[in-house]
């Protein structure tokens, strides 16, 4: 007995473990946990249906507690409750919305839906009152801009939060009379400044709260610390008071380091977070950031954004005896797409060594911040690595960090005098004189600067774990990133030209690209318990995805030639805005915008 128990919990073979299952209980979850979302059935899955009915962009899904039903939000301000294994309509619930519809939830069970919309109202009908076109049970009017999420508490089926591009973020309770903007419960008032555009709640501890807005900070908020207040309805600055300033112990920054430093000052026009999403757990937050890539935020390991600043404040690390390489044969490559190891060896110094050096090559999105990072991680672990304080210290060169890096390189002078005239150390020196740091900082120049309490706590950020390439987010600002699986250990988006891309959460690597839509795939929601998960985007139809049977049929949805989608969306994310927007709409830019060259039209719809 004690064999066949042997290392069950990290078995993912599915017969084994249901063989575990009869000899111990604690099996069974782990088994339901490992077979929703295995290795075999995310390589197997496919298209299983499209779901016709709507007659505009399907712009939010949301499955039912239970997993029976599906509800699709549109443009057509319709929302369509679906059977998604019998592939049919249940009803089609008409709303008052004269906006596009942009999230849909169910409150207490399936009989109750709220919606939020672009005409600036939240409203919740029943169902059947909405067929018999009753009048709603709430239709809240406490927003002055377009509402673009709604979260629920798992642990308060009547409470549940709106946020709109107003900055606000309000409160219901169902079980409290509403009146608007007299009763109105203000949560979070980020100010007229900040468009809100994503809020979800921790599963397992609900008093956390995480907003996303039109800047690249997540904010995690203890709401457990907060009084809610009245609405000021106001995007007239002279009409609306600011905002009071945020008590730091009630709220936590989260964001990419590069881009916390860069932003710290300004309210940035090319960032958003679009979507945020906990595991299970609520020990993770994933982000996918518009305009850049989509981030793994560990709520409880406090990595701060300056631990690359102040190498005097290294933390102590166990120093580990340097390996030459992860592999007896001396073989260790890395791989473009994930910039992770196909064989990953965590003790080795040459993984990240080398992981490091392929992204200062590379050069895509964050890549010369995750670069730095590695680097410093050698550092950490086996101090007496030369090369990695150099690879760092260029690392920050090119990010123009001048300050930083000329910190580095007296420390790493300082700590192995010997390298003083070297030519390495030399050469550093140069590149160090030649970075053109700007006379003006940008907080200086640019309009909408934020206030000096504000910018401390942006400066008080914490770091991501993993980052998360592939996928192209600019067009749109509701496209989403969730787990997969109920143990989370994949990764799933979609992309601005129409691709699904699942990842393995713990490699980074890229494990499925799938087409998903004719132009962009904005949302893709795993169903609860089962291997299945449905997108949406700018088609009209809702798709469905499951594991495909094992007939030998060709899969015609599947991406082949993955790293050139890659790098060519990581090239659109550096677009001018205008050609991106071109880009999505089906044109080729043979140059750039403005070099005279011409736009050429290409077909949108890809051949299945």
């Amino acid at each position: 007995m004690e064999s066949k128990l042997k290392g069950w919990r990290s078995n993912r073979n599915v017969l084994k473990l249901m063989q575990c299952r009869e000899l111990n209980s604690e099996a069974a979850k782990v088994l339901k946990q490992r077979s929703q979302f295995s290795d075999t059935f995310i390589k197997r899955l496919g298209l299983e249906a499209e779901l016709e009915g709507h007659q505009g962009c399907v712009n939010c899904l949301e499955w039912s507690p239970n997993g029976l039903h599906l509800a699709s939000g549109s443009d057509d301000t319709n929302v369509i409750l679906w059977d998604p294994f019998r592939h049919k309509q249940i009803d089609v619930i008409p709303t008052p919305h004269i906006g596009n519809i942009f999230s849909v939830k169910f409150l207490a069970d399936e009989h109750v839906i709220a919606t939020a919309a672009g005409d600036c109202r939240v409203v919740v009908q029943s169902v059947v009152g909405a067929l018999d076109k009753s009048a709603p049970l709430l239709d809240c009017a406490c927003h002055i801009g377009r509402v673009k999420r709604l979260a629920t508490a798992p642990d308060q089926p009547t409470l549940f939060w709106s946020a709109g591009e107003d900055g606000l973020v309000v409160q219901y309770d169902m079980r409290e009379p509403h009146e608007c903007p007299t009763q109105s419960k203000v949560l979070i008032d980020l100010s007229f400044k900040s468009e809100i555009k994503c809020i979800a709640v921790n599963p397992t501890k609900p008093h956390y709260i995480a907003i996303g807005a039109n800047d690249c900070f997540v904010r995690l908020y203890d709401r457990r610390m907060i009084k809610v207040s009245m609405a000021n309805l106001s995007f007239n600055p002279s009409k609306r008071s600011p905002p009071q300033p945020q008590n730091s112990d009630c709220v936590q920054y989260y964001a990419a380091g590069h881009l916390a430093r860069e932003n710290a000052g300004v309210m940035s026009i090319k960032l958003s977070v679009t979507y945020v999403a906990f595991n299970s757990a609520g020990s993770e937050m994933l982000v996918n950031v518009g305009g850049e890539q989509i981030y793994l935020f560990d709520v409880n390991n406090n990595r701060h954004i300056n631990e690359l600043m102040i190498p005097q404040y290294l933390p102590k690390r166990p120093q580990l005896s340097y390996k030459s390489c992860c592999q007896p044969n001396g073989l260790c490559d890395a791989n473009g797409i994930s910039g992770d190891l196909f064989e990953r060896s965590d003790d080795c110094a040459c993984f990240y060594m080398k992981r490091a050096l392929k992204s200062y090559q590379r050069k895509w999105m964050s890549d010369l911040y995750g670069a730095a990072r590695d680097y410093l991680h050698v550092i950490q672990y086996w101090p007496d690595h030369k090369q990695a304080y150099i690879g760092l210290i260029k690392c920050l060169i090119a990010l123009k960090w001048k300050e930083e890096a000329g910190t580095w390189l007296k420390y790493f002078v300082k700590v192995y005098p010997e390298v003083e005239n070297t030519a390495q150390v030399k050469l550093l020196v140069e590149e160090l004189q030649g970075v053109k740091v700007m006379g003006v900082k940008m907080e200086e120049v640019w309009p909408k600067k934020v206030d000096e309490d504000e910018k401390k706590i942006r400066l008080d950020s914490y770091d991501f774990e993993k980052r998360y390439l592939g996928h192209c987010n600019t067009t749109t600002d509701i496209k989403e990133a969730n787990f997969l699986g109920d143990d989370d250990s994949y990764i799933c988006a979609g992309s601005d030209e129409g691709i699904i891309f699942i990842w393995d959460k713990r490699t980074m690597e890229i494990v499925r690209a799938l087409f998903g839509d004719n132009s962009i795939v904005n949302c893709i929601q795993p169903h609860p318990s089962a291997c299945v998960v449905a997108s949406s985007g700018i088609d009209t139809a809702v798709k469905i995805w499951s594991p495909s049977p094992e007939d030998g049929k060709l899969n015609s949805r599947i991406v082949k030639s993955i790293p050139t989608v890659v790098e060519t969306n990581q090239h659109r994310m550096c677009m001018d805005p205008f050609e991106s927007m071109l880009a999505s709409m089906g044109y080729h830019i043979e140059g750039g915008a403005l070099d005279g060259s011409s736009i050429q039209e290409v077909p949108t719809c890809r051949p299945s």
